[in-house]
């Protein structure tokens, strides 16, 4: 069994870089990009999702071959097909196919988990539909365990009670900049985690892009901003998720939020230097904590 779980979709990808060509039917996905942030500090790393018919299972056994420990359910419906456009400048579109499944179809439900996943230390339950998500913190919460959460934009404005129950629930919130100003009302990211917090959770981290993050710790009133690692970015595809993974593993590993932020910015600079998620790098641990030392004398810096 693995220490953390992501729970979310998997998905196959049609990746358009401007001038540059078209990646065919690659894995991703935010379960998949968020377990691969995670695995740049732990090694005991699962996946829980749910797959329709016409996945690949050659994906399915390179995942396994890079580590993962995957539970997937098949369903009848064709799984999540995207068209991944990126623009002159890096401005990029997510689009499904129209013969994609829906995020409802492809998004796996608590009883498809099966006893032997309900005992892990940590779990993350990336984006999907908001009722499915509380079903799931419900099932899996337990006192002893850490459980983080990064809403799906589509699934907040009209779900406003099912997020506050939610928010009730989990350990960690990590919601990016836009999810933040729906939820919040207003785009005040620092204003809208004290908010986010005051219903519960321990830690919020509001993912801010190219300017980094802002987190702040309910128990001490804490806030910092964390910013980007300055890499030569070539794919910004899955950084976001990728900085959950690595900010649940830095929970884990310390049980700072603020350590946490760090571990999570470290990940994403690995994805961003990367195309595709079979090429991002399985950094030496020495390697990946110069990065993160790095990056925390970034941040005293700042604060002084």
């Amino acid at each position: 069994m693995s220490r953390l779980y992501v729970l979310g979709h998997l998905t196959i990808d049609d990746i358009a870089y401007h001038q540059v060509g078209v990646s065919w039917d690659q894995p991703g996905g935010n379960a998949l990009y968020s377990a691969v942030g995670a695995q740049i500090w732990l090694s005991e790393v699962g996946v829980l999702a749910r797959v329709g018919r016409d996945y690949p299972e050659e994906h399915l056994e390179t995942l396994r071959r890079c580590g993962l420990e995957l539970a997937i359910s098949r369903a009848e419906a064709p799984s999540i097909h995207d068209w991944g456009l990126y623009e002159e400048g890096g401005a990029r579109r997510f689009v499904n196919h129209l013969s994609s499944g829906s995020h409802q179809d492809m998004s796996i439900r608590a009883e498809e988990i099966g006893d032997g996943h309900r005992q892990a230390q940590a779990y993350h339950i990336a984006p999907m539909p908001t009722d499915l998500q509380l079903g799931l913190l419900r099932a899996l919460k337990k006192a002893d365990n850490l459980i983080a959460l990064d809403p799906h934009a589509d699934y907040i404005a009209g779900y406003e009670a099912q997020l506050q129950a939610m928010l009730r629930i989990v350990d960690c919130f990590l919601p990016s900049r836009d999810e933040a100003r729906i939820a919040y009302g207003a785009d005040r990211p620092e204003e809208a985690a004290r908010s986010f917090a005051g219903f519960g959770p321990r830690a919020v981290a509001v993912k801010l892009g190219t300017e980094g993050s802002l987190v702040y710790e309910r128990t001490s009133g804490r806030t910092i901003h964390v910013p980007i690692l300055p890499v030569e970015a070539q794919d910004v595809t899955g950084a976001g998720d990728a900085y959950c993974g690595g900010f649940v593993a830095g929970m884990m590993l310390t049980g700072d939020p603020m350590e946490a932020a760090l571990y999570g910015t470290v990940s994403a600079s690995y994805v961003v230097e990367s195309r595709g998620v079979f090429a991002v790098p399985r950094p030496k641990r020495q390697e990946a904590l110069r990065r993160l030392n790095m990056l925390r004398a970034a941040v005293r810096s700042d604060q002084d």
